[in-house]
């Protein structure tokens, strides 16, 4: 098994800086999207959840430039979608 980002080995995962949050009226409520970035022992693990409640779409990626375009594709999504 190889180390991911930081040397993570052994499946201990750390949440890393990256990711976006952005939010979306709903009628009278405003909902809450939040990409999350975690570290995995292949590489690094997204993670996109609404409003805290469960995963809505998750993906594993190997290197770094895939783990920033698979941030951005997903950001620039849900903008087209509505969110800000």
């Amino acid at each position: 098994m190889r180390d991911g980002p930081g040397g993570i080995c052994n499946d201990q995962r750390e949440r890393l800086p990256g990711g976006f949050c952005l939010t979306k009226q709903s009628g009278d409520q405003v909902r809450s999207a939040v990409c999350e970035v975690w570290s995995n022992p292949v590489g690094w693990e997204l993670r996109l959840m609404i409003d805290g409640h469960g995963l809505l779409v998750a993906a594993v990626v190997g290197s770094a430039s895939e783990m920033l375009k698979t941030v951005d594709e997903w950001r620039a999504a849900m903008l087209e979608s509505g969110w800000n």
